[in-house]
C-alpha cells in the first residue's frame, strides 16, 4: 500500500479519509495488518500522535481492531454497509452540534422504545456489561466515556432495527467526542458522575420490564440534559 503526504491543516481527519478510501477501493482487505505506526507515520508525513488519533476514531467506527503490541488489523465485517457517503462525510467534515444533538436524540428515543418491546436476552446482557464498565470506570473519564458510548450502541442494536443502527452507526465517532467533551462538564455537576449513572440504570430497568414508553421519556430526559450541560 502507498500513502500520499499529508498537506492540509486538517491532518488527523485526511489520514482518516485515506486509509477507508484504500480500503473501499479493496486496496486494504479484512485481516489485513496496516504497516508500523512509525513507518505508517513517516509515509503520512504526520506525527505518530496524530496517526493514533485517525486509527482511534476507526477503531470506534469498527473498521479495525487495535491488538495491544500485535498491531491494527482492518476488521472483518460487511465494510459497504460500514462504510457509507454519510459515515465518510460525517468522518472527514465538520459536524454542527446543535444538529448533531438533534440527530442523535431522535434516533436514541426511539431505538429505546423499540428496545423495550424487542430486546432479546442476549442484548440485555450486554446492556447490562455496558453498566457495569461505567460504574467500574467512573475515576477515568476517557474509559468512562468509552463505556457510555457501548451502552448507547447496545440499546441500539437492541432496537433490531437495521437501519436506524447503521445511520448511529454512522454518528459514533462524533457521540463518542461529545460525551468526552460532555463527560467533565455533567461530572461537575454531579459529583462522582453518579446521578448520570443512575439515569443510565433506569433506562435500562424500563427496557427491561418492556416499557417502551417509559424508556423512550427516560433516554429523551437523559440526552437533553447532558445537551444542556454541554451548552452551559
Amino acid at each position: 500500500m502507498q500513502f500520499e503526504k499529508v498537506k492540509t491543516h486538517r491532518t488527523y481527519q485526511e489520514v482518516l479519509k485515506q486509509i477507508n478510501n484504500l480500503i473501499i477501493e479493496g486496496k486494504l482487505s479484512p485481516g489485513d495488518r496496516l504497516m508500523g505506526e512509525r513507518e505508517m507515520a513517516t509515509e503520512l508525513g504526520v506525527s505518530r500522535t496524530t496517526l493514533r488519533e485517525a486509527l482511534r476514531t476507526m477503531e470506534l467506527l469498527d473498521l479495525v481492531e487495535i491488538k495491544p503490541g500485535g498491531g491494527t488489523f482492518i476488521r472483518d465485517v460487511q465494510l459497504n454497509d460500514v462504510i457509507s457517503p454519510l459515515a465518510l462525510a460525517l468522518s472527514v467534515e465538520p459536524t454542527r452540534l446543535d444538529e448533531l444533538w438533534e440527530i442523535r436524540i431522535t434516533l436514541e428515543v426511539e431505538c429505546a422504545g423499540l428496545a423495550a418491546s424487542r430486546a432479546s436476552e442476549e442484548s440485555l446482557r450486554w446492556i447490562s456489561h455496558a453498566l457495569e464498565d461505567m460504574q467500574a470506570k467512573l475515576n477515568d473519564l476517557n474509559a468512562y466515556a468509552k463505556a457510555d458510548m457501548r451502552f448507547h450502541y447496545m440499546v441500539a442494536q437492541a432496537s433490531q432495527n437495521t437501519l436506524m443502527n447503521r445511520l448511529l452507526q454512522t454518528l459514533v465517532v462524533h457521540i463518542f467526542e461529545l460525551i468526552k467533551k460532555a463527560g467533565p462538564i455533567r461530572f461537575s455537576h454531579d459529583i462522582g458522575g453518579l446521578r448520570t449513572v443512575q439515569e443510565h440504570i433506569a433506562i435500562y430497568e424500563a427496557i427491561l420490564r418492556h416499557d417502551s414508553r417509559e424508556a423512550q421519556k427516560l433516554m429523551r430526559r437523559h440526552l437533553e440534559e447532558a445537551r444542556g450541560e454541554f451548552g452551559r
